[in-house]
């Protein structure tokens, strides 16, 4: 050893002890929270960085509610993990999202004591509220949600400070629960002078690919229209279309508000029933919101199977659409695709749809041919080795995403060669055998032939794409739905 040095340094061997705290503290942030807390009781210095506050600015907490809300079981579980995080760290948050699950009919107990802790200390940027299932008709027969569930929840709007981003993606819509203002989220929200610099506003909009409650209570429009009214600054609005109307847009129209970004609109539509029909939104008025909010761009996202003549009541040219997105269950059509393309080919950005049993891809080719600025897509429909080629060259490395579904892409002129009535043909030696034996053979090597053809397909896809691709697989594809 020299100078006292420790073998490690003599052997070349950095000692970390040495790095600041706010080194540890990066790296930490890069663990999950399992992972976070076995490092940190490895060491004192460590432990330090595990307590720093910039670690727990970002926070998801989970509860566990009732599956269902006529009182018969308690199933509420406050995981001890959340107790804990809210007990040594709430006092951090600064974006913090909760996700309860089932019903707030059952008291939380101490966990609404801590909630109340946090709406007093936090001084939270951003706040997501998963309160429950999204409540409709139905539950009306069962319970309303707790009280004491909800006013520590609604305490948080009400003390917010620095809130710039508000995302309510359900919250029990029951009339007595709405009638009390300490349980109304929304009046909340609107008495509190401190959030008028509110940024970013999300309504019951849902970013799932799937699935998600198709007739749920909403704010009607008129309600949404006031409410949004009401925050002049929104740069970012996400709502479903039910609560729209063109008294709505006009409100975002006004020379008094912010030049609004960004309006996401989930299509949550129902035939025959009026409260889910889908608004009729004029030419005139979507021209008056783009003079106002110059750039803003609309994001579409289509749940339930729509007809065009139905769509077009709110897709008007003047609309300018940069993403349209189709759930899984939409059933997009050729006839969706071919009007999205006429009407908004200069303004496309994004287009995803995930129903596996569509078939367009002449008019997907198409779609992409006359977007200029299309660079996104996804698309879980049946198409062939060809057009994933071609549409992979059209873009080249400029694609920011490609998607497509492996089991869904097929391989051109593989048909059976043989009829249906057929029993007996010849073979390849030229002798007569059973078609069900030739059958079994042919396709053997047809599966042979389809996986070379495939492989070719991703081969040259990459190329184009500049790093190694593969379409996605239908079981990790259903897995990152859950």
């Amino acid at each position: 050893m020299i100078n006292g040095s420790s073998p490690d340094q003599d052997q070349g061997i950095p000692d970390f002890s040495d790095l600041p705290t706010i080194v540890w503290v990066n790296i930490l942030d890069y663990l999950d929270l399992n992972n976070r807390y076995h490092v940190s009781v490895t060491c004192s210095r460590l432990n330090e960085a595990f307590n720093h506050p910039t670690l727990w600015r970002k926070m998801k907490l989970f509860v566990l509610g009732n599956n269902e809300n006529y009182g018969f079981y308690n199933q509420v579980v406050i995981p001890t993990k959340s107790i804990n995080l809210v007990k040594h760290f709430g006092k951090y948050f600064q974006h913090l999202t909760f996700v309860i699950s089932g019903h707030l009919d059952q008291d939380f107990g101490n966990w609404n004591d801590l909630v109340e802790e946090v709406s007093k200390e936090c001084r939270l940027e951003t706040l997501t509220l998963y309160a429950g299932v999204l409540t409709s008709i139905r539950h009306f027969a069962g319970n309303r949600s707790c009280s004491r569930n909800l006013k520590p929840l609604v305490n948080i709007v009400k003390n917010a400070f620095r809130l710039k981003n508000l995302n309510i993606v359900s919250w029990p819509m029951f009339p007595r629960n709405l009638e009390n203002l300490d349980e109304n989220i929304f009046e909340a929200a609107m008495l509190n002078p401190k959030l008028k610099d509110l940024e970013h506003m999300s309504l019951f909009w849902s970013n799932t690919n799937v699935w998600t409650e198709r007739q749920p209570i909403l704010l009607s429009p008129r309600e949404t229209a006031d409410f949004v009214g009401h925050f002049s600054n929104l740069k970012h609005l996400a709502l479903r279309s039910p609560m729209m109307n063109e008294q709505l847009l006009e409100v975002l129209s006004s020379k008094q508000r912010q030049t609004l970004k960004r309006l996401q609109i989930l299509v949550n539509y129902i035939p025959e029933d009026p409260d889910f029909a889908i608004p009729e939104i004029s030419d005139r008025v979507w021209e008056r919101f783009c003079l106002k909010n110059v750039g803003v761009e609309v994001e579409l996202t289509v749940m339930s199977r729509v007809p065009l003549v139905e769509l077009s009541n709110l897709l008007k040219p003047s609309c300018p659409v940069s993403v349209t997105k189709f759930m899984a269950y939409s059933r997009c059509d050729e006839n969706v695709v071919q009007y999205i393309t006429d009407k908004y080919k200069n303004t496309l950005k994004c287009f995803e749809s995930y129903g596996e049993d569509t078939a367009f891809e002449n008019e997907l080719v198409s779609m992409v041919e006359k977007s200029p600025n299309l660079l996104q897509l996804v698309y879980h429909g049946r198409i062939s080795c060809e057009n994933v080629e071609r549409l992979a060259a059209l873009r080249s490395n400029s694609w920011m995403t490609f998607d497509f579904l492996r089991e869904n892409i097929y391989v051109s002129n593989t048909e059976d060669q043989y009829d249906e009535d057929q029993v007996i043909a010849k073979g390849p030696d030229g002798k007569y055998v059973l078609v069900a034996m030739l059958r079994f053979h042919q396709r053997e090597q047809m599966e042979r032939e389809n996986d070379v053809r495939k492989q070719e397909m991703i081969d040259t896809v990459s190329k184009h794409l500049g790093y190694k691709w593969i379409p996605t697989p239908k079981k990790v594809q259903q897995v990152a739905q859950n």
